[in-house]
């Protein structure tokens, strides 16, 4: 697994099973507005799904990330693997202090990531749970 910096053109990888997932083309519009955006790609080198800030940094180095995978890329892993390449290569920037990630409360699966990446529960209501974290 490793993750590519988009930069408007899949690079002409070969696309895993279900890829691009319904949430794909919002994921990848956050470029066109400052957003920093990484393409995920599975061990066969195919891109399994996408990553990345959803705007640039705001002025206390805050900023909101989001990732998606193609369905049959889920459940082994990637998407940690993913998250946690992406969080490194936003330390990188320098630029960043503070990482947050919204996730509705239903999806067990993308708050058990955060959770293990170190996230914790930084506001929650009946539908959402905010995460956050320092770099």
């Amino acid at each position: 697994m490793r993750i590519v910096w988009y930069d408007g053109s899949p690079h002409g990888y070969d696309a895993a099973p279900g890829w691009p997932h319904d949430d794909t083309a919002d994921a990848l519009r956050f470029t066109a507005a400052g957003g920093w955006t990484w393409l995920i790609l599975d061990d066969a080198d195919r891109v399994a799904g996408e990553c990345g800030t959803k705007g640039p940094p705001d002025a206390a180095g805050r900023v909101e990330i989001g990732y998606g995978l193609a369905p049959g890329s889920r459940g082994r892993s990637l998407g940690t693997r993913a998250v946690a390449a992406m969080l490194d290569e936003i330390a990188v920037f320098g630029q960043v202090r503070e990482v947050v990630a919204s996730v509705h409360t239903a999806n067990v699966a993308s708050r058990r990531l955060l959770e293990r990446l170190g996230f914790g529960i930084l506001s929650a209501d009946d539908t959402e749970v905010t995460y956050s974290r320092l770099l």
